[in-house]
């Protein structure tokens, strides 16, 4: 099976990416009690329709674009709530009482008190990176985030579409999207979802208003970056990087986590689609990466960074012909403040 994806000069043929058959589980064999709460309690789906409900909208979803995180329903793992660092991303962004400024106790990666705070203006709002279906910022409306302070951004439009029929919540889910490749788009030119591209069988005031990149330049409080960089070599994640920075709000603080494939042997591995490389990080080389990225920014810009390497999530890889998995590979949870 082959799917295009374009290369960054328009004028050249698409790439094209082998995909394994076998990265299509075809039945929901164990889905996860927080996932099944999700659709029951804030989707409104009957607890005998769920399963029959999530296995229509994710064969919708693989005709869409056939990643492994949809053929192999690891959406349903709502990865952002296993995050050390959830509570504390919670903590900013659900209801203050203080309206003005609040006083935030920054987690370690262990999800333990670090013994650092930052004093953060509100109001607090997060932006997930290649948000796919929106699982994770659904599963935060669920836990007490009001969507309003929620963006979503991916480079597929049919995923944000379909993410309204998979969570039942047309007309009251709020948060904003933006269709957009960040490695391509430029920040400061306007990347909005065009008003008139609404999901299909939505009225036009079914859907909040579109926003782009630039209105968010400077504003977001907290940047989810599930499964980004790793994709790109180490050039590449350079440039993105600064790009996120650029969105990420001037406080001290503001954050940026999510988790990645890592490396014990850190280096340039194979790239998913067969052309190039991909950088992989361990602890060391993944510090000394935002070191480049703060010194390329300048001005006294300076983050810190937390790691944890292990393997979950990643054995299943190696027996599911997914040709760039290498046996040093590991699950790299991380979190990037800025100071």
């Amino acid at each position: 099976m082959t799917a295009n994806i374009p290369f960054d000069d328009a004028t050249l043929p698409p790439k094209k990416v082998d995909f394994c058959e076998s990265w299509y589980s075809p039945d929901i064999k164990d889905l996860p009690v927080e996932t099944r709460d999700l659709f029951e309690q804030y989707s409104r789906i009957p607890a005998e329709d769920v399963v029959d409900h999530i296995q229509k909208m994710r064969s919708r979803a693989w005709d869409i674009y056939p990643y492994p995180c949809i053929g192999q329903l690891r959406f349903l793992n709502l990865s952002l709530s296993r995050h050390p660092l959830y509570p504390e991303v919670l903590a900013r962004l659900r209801p203050q009482i203080d309206l003005e400024t609040q006083r935030l106790e920054s987690l370690n990666i262990s999800g333990k008190s670090s013994g650092i705070s930052y004093i953060h203006s509100s109001p607090q709002v997060l932006l997930d990176l290649g948000c796919c279906l929106a699982q994770d910022l659904r599963k935060l409306v669920f836990d007490g985030v009001p969507s309003e302070k929620l963006y979503g951004l991916d480079v597929e439009k049919g995923f944000i579409d379909l993410s309204y029929d998979l969570f039942n919540d047309h007309t009251t889910f709020k948060s904003q999207f933006v269709i957009a490749d960040m490695l391509l788009a430029d920040v400061s030119r306007d990347s909005a979802l065009d008003a008139d591209s609404s999901t299909d069988g939505l009225s036009a005031d079914s859907i909040p208003a579109p926003t782009s990149l630039a209105s968010l330049e400077n504003r977001i409080s907290v940047v989810v970056a599930n499964s980004i960089f790793h994709l790109y070599n180490y050039a590449d994640q350079l440039r993105l990087a600064k790009r996120v920075v650029r969105l990420l709000s001037p406080e001290r603080g503001s954050l940026i986590l999510g988790r990645q494939v890592g490396s014990s042997q850190p280096g340039e591995y194979n790239a998913v689609n067969n052309q190039g490389t991909r950088y992989a990080h361990d602890a060391t080389s993944f510090r000394r990466f935002w070191d480049q990225v703060a010194e390329d920014i300048g001005g006294g810009c300076k983050f810190r960074v937390e790691t944890v390497l292990d393997e979950e999530e990643i054995g299943d890889n190696k027996d599911q012909g997914q040709h760039w998995s290498e046996p040093n590979n590991r699950r790299m949870r991380f979190g990037v403040w800025r100071e």
